[in-house]
């Protein structure tokens, strides 16, 4: 899938292919940096890195592990057997973070909770146009994202997404994927999405991080908004209720069984709703009144 630069701000998969840059200046040498992973040592940190090393050969590209502590960043990298730069930054210190981000062409980055420690990491990567890729839940921090940067980042083609993962990248592609679809083979417009997912297991230190950190916060109660994300136009009032989370179980006929609200509803609805207005925006809408709602069946 190739996006133009007009989708800088739609939280998904939407960089899938990077051109290597040429080499930037570090010290005295010249270090051609692909990708840098931020926070690389916690717990998620560590499993993409292992995933980096299985399965990006250094051939082909140059990547970086990078965060606040050496010691443990250098435990990751011979745990990973990968022969990578280690790049030392706490999230705090905006120079050190400004030489990371300027000698890489996209930055991830997986140290949470983001409202406490990724703002220089998006501060710097608008102002050297390099792209950005988080993993982030917390739709408020996003919301003063996208009020502080989206213009500049939109007009420099410079992609920030702050919701690769979980949140929201199932939801948010599955979504746009199901609506071209549907125009594109059977040509029709689609009105309505409804998602169904199940949650195995529990939740690590940094997920939980985020959420104590988001629930403590002033604008905790934004979450509760159904257009929190959106573009800032008007939405009359039948929409609004039209699109309000569900807040009880009930019987989905489709699937024959009951339903509940998922947890991780209040984000990736709002991600999805983003998207869908940018898109009607740029006269590429996914169908007239278009919903989506996700929900977590009881088989």
């Amino acid at each position: 899938m190739r996006l133009s630069r007009r989708s800088t701000w739609i939280c998904a998969v939407t960089v899938t292919r990077i051109v290597l840059s040429s080499g930037v200046q570090l010290g005295c040498l010249i270090v051609p940096t692909m990708l840098s992973l931020y926070g690389a040592s916690g717990f998620v940190g560590k499993q993409t890195a292992q995933y980096f090393a299985k399965h990006a050969s250094l051939q082909l590209v140059r990547w970086a592990i990078a965060g606040r502590n050496r010691q443990k960043l250098e435990a990751v990298r011979d745990k990973i057997g990968a022969a990578v730069d280690v790049l030392v930054a706490d999230s705090q210190d905006q120079q050190a973070i400004d030489a990371i981000v300027s000698q890489t062409r996209v930055l991830l980055t997986t140290a949470g909770p983001f409202a406490l420690y990724g703002n220089t990491l998006v501060d710097a990567c608008v102002r050297f146009q390099t792209h950005y890729v988080g993993i982030t839940g917390e739709t408020p921090w996003v919301r003063a994202l996208i009020d502080r940067y989206h213009a500049q980042a939109a007009a420099d083609g410079t992609r920030i997404i702050p919701c690769c993962s979980f949140n929201s990248v199932p939801s948010d592609l599955g979504t746009y994927l199901v609506v071209r679809y549907l125009q594109r083979e059977l040509g029709v417009p689609c009105q309505r999405v409804n998602a169904y997912f199940q949650a195995v297991g529990g939740f690590n230190s940094g997920t939980l991080a985020s959420a104590f950190n988001l629930y403590d916060s002033p604008e905790a109660a934004q979450m509760n908004h159904p257009f929190l994300l959106n573009p800032s136009t008007p939405h009359p009032q039948a929409e609004d209720g039209r699109k309000r989370d569900p807040q009880t179980p009930s019987f989905d006929a489709d699937l024959n069984t009951w339903v509940a609200p998922f947890f991780m509803g209040v984000v990736n609805t709002r991600i999805v709703r983003r998207s869908a207005a940018l898109y009607e925006e740029w006269q590429q809408p996914y169908g007239p009144s278009f919903t989506y709602h996700r929900s977590s069946p009881r088989f």
